[in-house]
Order: C-alpha cells, then sequence, then structure tokens
C-alpha cells in the first residue's frame, strides 16, 4: 500500500472519529516544482522534506512561491549534531534509499529561509526520544529490526504521539534544546 493510500485512510479514520475537521486533500507533487499557483495558501507545513530532494534551493522558492503574502509557514530540519553523528556511525544510515541527502550546518537553513525573504519569528529543537532512537538504530545495525532497546523505544514513541502523556512531554521539552533531532522554524511571508 502506498504511503499516499495509507495517509488518506488516517484521514478518513480521523474524520469520522471528529478528531479533524474540514476536508483535506492529498497529493503527492514535486516539491521542486509545484502544480499551484501564486499565493494559494494561508499556511504551509514542510516537515522532513528538504534534507531529501535533489534541489533545496529550489524547494524552499516553491514554498515562498504558493505561500500568500502574510502567510504562515513552519519548516523542520534535522539538527546538525545529532545528523552527524548518525552520518559518522552508520554508513547504512547516510546510504540509505530515499534517506537524507544533506544535512544542515548551524545557521544555514536560518539564512536560507531570510535570503529567500521569509520573515522568521521563532525556531526550536524537538523529538528528543528520536534523537535517542536513532542513535540506537545507528549504533546497533540500521536494518537491525529486532534489537529490544530500539524495538521498545519505537513502541514508546509510537504510544506517545497517540496518547501525549504530560510527564513525558514536560521532560521531552527539558532536553529538546540539548538532544533534539529536529530545526524547527516558523516564519512569516511579508505582506
Amino acid at each position: 500500500m502506498s504511503d499516499l493510500r495509507r495517509a488518506q485512510q488516517l484521514l478518513t479514520y480521523q474524520i469520522r472519529a471528529r478528531e479533524i475537521v474540514g476536508r483535506p486533500d492529498l497529493m503527492a507533487v514535486d516539491a521542486q516544482n509545484m502544480p499551484f499557483r501564486d499565493g494559494v495558501f494561508d499556511k504551509i507545513v514542510c516537515t522532513e522534506v528538504l534534507e531529501h530532494i535533489p534541489d533545496d534551493a529550489a524547494g524552499i522558492r516553491e514554498l515562498v512561491r504558493v505561500l500568500k503574502p502574510g502567510g504562515l509557514i513552519a519548516i523542520s530540519v534535522p539538527n546538525f549534531w545529532p545528523e552527524i553523528v548518525f552520518w559518522t556511525i552508520s554508513w547504512g544510515y547516510w546510504h540509505s534509499p530515499g534517506g537524507h541527502i544533506r544535512f544542515y550546518r548551524p545557521g544555514e537553513m536560518e539564512a536560507a529561509l531570510t535570503e529567500s525573504g521569509l520573515d522568521i519569528y521563532a525556531q526550536r529543537l524537538r523529538h528528543t526520544i528520536q534523537t535517542v532512537y536513532w542513535f540506537f538504530r545507528c549504533a546497533f545495525g540500521i536494518n537491525n529490526d529486532s534489537f529490544v532497546v530500539t524495538k521498545n523505544l519505537q513502541k514508546l514513541m509510537q504510544w506517545q504521539y497517540r496518547h501525549r502523556l504530560r510527564l513525558l512531554e514536560y521532560i521531552e521539552a527539558f532536553v529538546n534544546p540539548v538532544l533534539g533531532k529536529d530545526l524547527v522554524f516558523y516564519a512569516r511571508k511579508p505582506l
């Protein structure tokens, strides 16, 4: 089953369960050449995309192009230091088909977004538990799905994303500035 079909099934379930409102549409498009008019979106979330595409600058230009003036955008990319650790300890991590083809040094993404005309108003680090998970995955075999630590960390992450235990959220928020796997930028397109 394709990822798009799986996502559509999840959205259908969430609509029926009244977990979300509205009528979302899903489509697969080339992030470097989107089939949308200029300034068509009020809000955009671009998470874990730019590190995968051949021309990330073209991807950023397209995001800015399709965002309305005054529109809001959230963009996340992997944080530099966990990513460089993963690339160092695991050949398989950075040679996986469909995996990350680049990482961003401190300040690089911020500069790229600012140069594209976006006004960044906040940034933060997120997903410490994923840093721990991927460290163990890289250290003990990227394809070793039977390693007890990574199996249990994956179960914990899935459980936490569904249930959002406040204590775990507080712990992760406290540690995110040091161990956050993802760097998230919040920006606005000027009027």
